[in-house]
């Protein structure tokens, strides 16, 4: 007997240990499709080993499993704790490990689904999955696996039909039909079905792109600097064409702004505090719009926008500009009241807290590209040190500045 419970010990601590192997695989796999990595298609497989190990592992480890993947990738993105000089910063880790805890939910339910009831338990992971999204987005935790395509364009024009959840629907569609045919060791329906799905939507998206004419265009330009540099930069983006210039999140004063945007005669979008976190657009004879208000705070922020405020988009000759600043875009509802205002184009002043290897810069920036192909609307993303872009209305990035110092037009 006691040779036997020997034995049954040694399997579950081994089952257990190829757990923690897969669930580290899927967090590194997880952190090279975000950016900076920036490979989309891992995507679509970066959480099947971690499904596959908890099909068979012990009820317990489902949030062990997750917490694990989301620190491995957390670490890939922002480096071990012996890089950085100040070990405090990464506190930022503690956002990845919440994230893992909701994973650990999503995998404690394909747990129970079972890796051989097919359609089933790849739509019901699915499902679980955009729940629990949808949930932490009700307590302000507002992720989404969808960060994992945002550069992958050719797919992102299904965010305009199903949103972002969307998306993350297909994210764990495809990963649960990867973890099942690889838990049966064969190839399932669902998963020819599947991968032949992804195969044509990504053709469709190209097709959409490609035969779909071009709007009229005008010429703008996202600052990436300090409040120093922006008299300079600004006269820069003249030179280089731009109508629109972009700048980042309580930037500058609306003095400075009003007379930059007449002694380069062009409108100019900017972030400011004037009581609240305000955004305006300044006309090239230095008059200042009304503001749009922040609708979503950050953290320990003082709320901005107030129930009954106006949605504000602002009058061009381009046609309406909308705003929406920073924390914002991590939801749907201030791009959307912009779309539905009429604008052509949305601005995203933007300040981010910085992290080791400015992670959560990236990870924010990755978000842009989202928004826009869910409201098929471009978007010019303005920041201090990274991750400042421009996008079409399908999310193909047409401007991008990594580091710090740099502006970007298009």
């Amino acid at each position: 007997m006691n040779a036997q419970n020997v034995s049954v010990a040694t399997v579950g601590l081994r089952a257990w240990m190829v757990g923690v192997l897969y669930a580290v695989v899927s967090g590194v796999l997880l952190a090279l499709a975000l950016p900076p990595y920036d490979v989309p298609l891992l995507g679509f497989v970066a959480f099947a080993p971690l499904l596959a190990a908890i099909f068979h592992a012990p009820r317990y480890s489902a949030v062990p499993y997750g917490i694990i993947t989301a620190c491995v990738a957390g670490f890939v993105l922002m480096g071990l704790p012996f890089t950085v000089q100040d070990k405090n910063e990464y506190f930022a880790l503690v956002p990845f490990g919440v994230f893992g805890a909701f994973l650990g939910v999503v995998l404690r339910g394909a747990q129970w689904l079972g890796a051989s009831h097919g359609w089933t338990t790849i739509l019901g992971v699915s499902s679980i999955g955009v729940l629990v999204e949808w949930l932490a987005a009700r307590i302000d935790f507002p992720y989404t696996v969808a960060l994992a395509l945002w550069r992958d364009t050719p797919i992102l024009w299904l965010a305009s039909w199903g949103g972002v959840w969307g998306l993350a629907f297909l994210v764990w569609m495809i990963n649960t039909a990867v973890a099942q045919a690889w838990s049966l060791r064969r190839l399932t329906s669902p998963f020819k079905l599947l991968t032949g799905a992804l195969l044509a939507l990504h053709a469709l998206g190209w097709l959409q792109m490609s035969l779909t004419p071009r709007r009229e265009q005008v010429r703008v330009a996202v600052v990436q600097s300090d409040s120093s540099c922006y008299p300079e930069l600004i006269q820069q983006a003249k030179a280089q064409g731009a109508q629109i210039v972009v700048l980042p999140e309580v930037s500058w004063n609306p003095e400075a702004a009003s007379s930059a945007a007449r002694a380069a005669q062009l409108w100019l979008i900017f972030g400011y505090w004037a009581d609240r976190n305000s955004a305006s657009l300044v006309a090239p004879d230095g008059s200042l719009s009304e503001p749009y208000y922040k609708m979503y705070p950050y953290g320990g922020e003082s709320p901005s926008w107030r129930p009954g405020d106006p949605i504000r988009a602002f009058e061009s000759p381009f046609g309406k500009i909308g705003a929406v600043i920073c924390y914002d875009t991590m939801f749907t509802e201030p791009c959307r009241r912009q779309v539905l205002n009429g604008a052509r184009l949305i601005a995203v002043p933007t300040l981010d807290p910085t992290t080791p290897n400015l992670a959560f810069h990236y990870l924010h920036a990755a978000t842009t590209t989202l928004r826009a192909a869910e409201h098929r609307t471009p978007l010019a993303r303005s920041e201090y040190e990274a991750g400042s872009m421009i996008t079409d209305e399908w999310g193909r990035v047409l401007a991008y500045a990594p580091e710090m110092g740099h502006s970007s037009n298009s």
